[in-house]
């Protein structure tokens, strides 16, 4: 089963001398992330949602001198929070402790714990003349042992229907100078692509960026090369990806970065070209402009030699022949703007963005498909807003495509106490709004058609308890994949954390999903619609039972009903050992055993991996799987991580399918990466 893998900094996940709060962090995190993996039907790489963090983890934040803007990155602050810390400063002079954060209003000891891993107090810095040149490379290489059908040859004479081997190598470069100009790298070459072939000259996609900040007045930034742009709250244009459900209600209203420099391997979700960011006062103006190649499968008339593109690729895999042929084999343009103003009580902010590819897009037959994307031509704009009255947060989008179809987002955050948040938001997207930059919160990640109400809270009834729940209906107003009739859904999410002492912690979670689905019975060519629930139930333990050791173990059940007289389970359970012999060496090893019926009742867990990835495999079928991590500290700058993974499948003749299917049932995965800062 292909696994969802992202970049994250935060923090050694093999590392067993973390604080509590790393731990609680890092759930927080992979918990968003199975949230999502869910609702993902291809590998998607997740690295962009926690830029921010990554960045952090080696470049933390002086609170006597952080702005709104820089505390907005820490996805765990409320705006309440992020206002009475400001406020706290404002009042009280610069913090002489990290402590002082205890007399901050509205923090409590866990959000402060979380906190202290991304802060620090210092001197407000003065302007430094002398040259300061830092930078941070690293390497991955990483590989699957046996071999897939991919990459077998068919015959004598018949090559491997990949073109390239086996292995995944990344390679990536930051550098800065006196926080003035950054600029970075990133090479990648995926599973059957080539690298360094008369074809392509070093890996299989390359990607680079130049950034001045604050060159001149009134020029905040200015980026030559790959860069995203997210804007509002992704209603009309947000080229990242974003967490969208959630209990951590400071999530429901998006932080956006603006352009910002693009350092992901995600080979589609990016900008290539120029953007600035300009600011006068409180007023912000942000142009951009950007042109690259993109894949696509095209068609082209034999009569007339027409172009037209049949499908947009978003895989970003170039394996095959086919593969090949699609690369690069259409242009896109976007070019827009960005107008804002921000006051300590409110923001807003408007925007225009245009796309444009150089072929027409033909409109697929299906009834399903009829307002998806079916413009070579799109024109949207934004008005959005962000209103702080204190303990509430009022926040908003609307926008329009072609200026004539609209979508409308509308959320609150109430911060009764510090033990209390509650949240609520409304959505609804014309079944015509398809603006393929936008990606704002919803259940599907075709929005077109989608409506609902959302609503969250978070509080405290003892010191030593949490309870977070979140509930979701939405329903579409037309036919979706595998849904061919106008639909509705539900979904209940609730969990209870104990913290019993500093050593010992544990939660129990229950999450029910309904939705509707196309029957396997068919009349004809009418598909009779029937409706589903999945319920998951988890139990999650963690001890540290030394400085040297710590246990985690997690169990899960899930259960899918269709048709009341369908019915499939699957269970989990996975048991970590996590060991510091001393302070240069860290080891780690899980054993998980899975016993799951089908797809439907599939189980998404995540799993520890090296520094900078974060894995969430889905889990189906019967057997076992066990993960080996390994971390040395060669020297303060120079460190290299290790990891095994075996998984075995109970009386399997194969693994996976298509041309990654492997012959028999064993799977091993190995990789290896080295980091070195300076």
């Amino acid at each position: 089963m292909k696994a969802f893998c992202l970049s994250l900094v935060l923090l050694g996940l093999v590392t067993v001398g973390v604080a509590q709060s790393d731990e609680s962090i890092r759930k927080i995190i992979s918990d968003m992330l199975e949230s999502i993996a869910e609702r993902q039907t291809m590998e998607v790489n997740y690295e962009e949602l926690i830029d921010d963090l990554v960045h952090l983890s080696i470049h933390p934040i002086n609170l006597n001198s952080a702005t709104k803007e820089e505390l907005e990155t820490l996805f765990f602050l409320t705006d309440y929070q992020i206002e009475n810390i400001l406020y706290y400063i404002y009042s009280n002079g610069a913090m002489q402790t990290i402590y002082e954060l205890q007399a901050v209003e509205g923090l409590d000891e866990f959000v402060i714990q979380y906190l202290i891993q991304f802060v620090y107090v210092g001197d407000v810095p003065i302007t430094d003349v002398r040259l300061h040149f830092a930078g941070n490379v690293f390497g991955r290489y990483q590989t699957v042992f046996q071999n897939a059908k991919g990459f077998v040859e068919v015959n004598d004479s018949t090559s491997a229907i990949y073109k390239g081997s086996k292995d995944r190598v990344l390679l990536k470069g930051q550098f800065n100078i006196n926080d003035k100009v950054e600029t970075g790298f990133t090479l990648e070459k995926d599973p059957g692509e080539e690298y360094f072939s008369h074809s392509i000259s070093v890996t299989d996609f390359s990607s680079g960026f130049i950034q001045f900040n604050k060159p001149v007045k009134w020029v905040h930034k200015i980026i030559i090369g790959d860069f995203k742009a997210s804007f509002g709250q992704g209603v009309g244009m947000w080229t990242d990806m974003a967490f969208s459900k959630s209990s951590e209600t400071s999530q429901l209203r998006r932080r956006p970065k603006g352009i910002y420099k693009y350092t992901s391997t995600n080979e589609v979700s990016f900008l290539r070209g120029v953007a600035a960011d300009l600011h006068y006062e409180k007023f912000s103006f942000s142009p951009f402009v950007s042109y690259k190649a993109r894949d696509a499968t095209i068609e082209i008339d034999s009569m007339t030699n027409a172009v037209h593109i049949l499908s947009l690729k978003e895989d970003g895999y170039h394996r095959t022949d086919g593969e090949l042929e699609a690369q690069n084999s259409v242009k896109e343009l976007v070019l827009g703007g960005r107008f804002g103003y921000r006051h300590h009580l409110f923001h807003v902010e408007s925007g225009y963005v245009n796309w444009n590819l150089n072929y027409p897009i033909k409109r697929s037959d299906h009834l399903k498909d009829l307002y998806r994307l079916a413009d070579e031509d799109q024109t949207t704009v934004w008005f959005s807003y962000s209103l702080f009255l204190s303990r509430l947060t009022l926040f908003g989008e609307l926008a329009y495509q072609q200026w004539k179809h609209s979508a409308f987002y509308q959320g609150l955050t109430y911060q009764a106490g510090s033990d209390v948040v509650l949240s609520l938001a409304y959505r609804n997207y014309a079944t015509q709004y398809s603006a393929i930059l936008a990606n704002p919160f919803s259940e599907s990640s075709i929005i077109n058609g989608e409506s609902g109400y959302f609503g969250s809270i978070r509080f405290r009834p003892h010191r030593k308890v949490l309870i977070t729940a979140y509930g979701d209906i939405f329903e579409y107003d037309w036919l979706r994949y595998n849904v061919y009739a106008p639909s509705d859904g539900f979904e209940f999410f609730i969990q209870a954390d104990y913290s019993l002492n500093k050593n010992c912690n544990f939660y129990l979670r229950y999450k029910s999903t309904q939705k509707s689905i196309n029957s396997n019975q068919v009349e004809g060519q009418v598909y009779s619609i029937s409706s589903y629930q999945k319920d998951n139930i988890r139990v999650y333990y963690n001890f540290k039972l030394s400085d040297k050791w710590r246990l985690q173990t997690q169990a899960e059940h899930s259960i899918y009903r269709r048709d009341k007289d369908f019915t499939t389970n699957g269970w989990l359970f996975y048991q970590d050992f996590k060991f510091l012999p001393y302070t240069k060496l860290s080891l780690g090893v899980r054993y998980v055993y899975f016993d799951i019926e089908d797809y439907n009742s599939r189980i998404y867990m995540y799993e520890p991996d090296v520094l900078y990835a974060f894995t969430i495999p889905a889990f189906m079928d019967q057997g076992s799987r066990i993960i080996v991590n390994a971390k040395w500290s060669l020297t303060r700058d120079l460190k290299v991580w290790f990891r095994l993974a075996h998984s075995y499948y109970k009386g399997k003749e194969s693994i996976s399918s298509g041309w990654n299917e492997i012959s028999g049932y064993e799977k091993t995965e190995g990789k290896i990466q080295i980091q070195y800062r300076f």
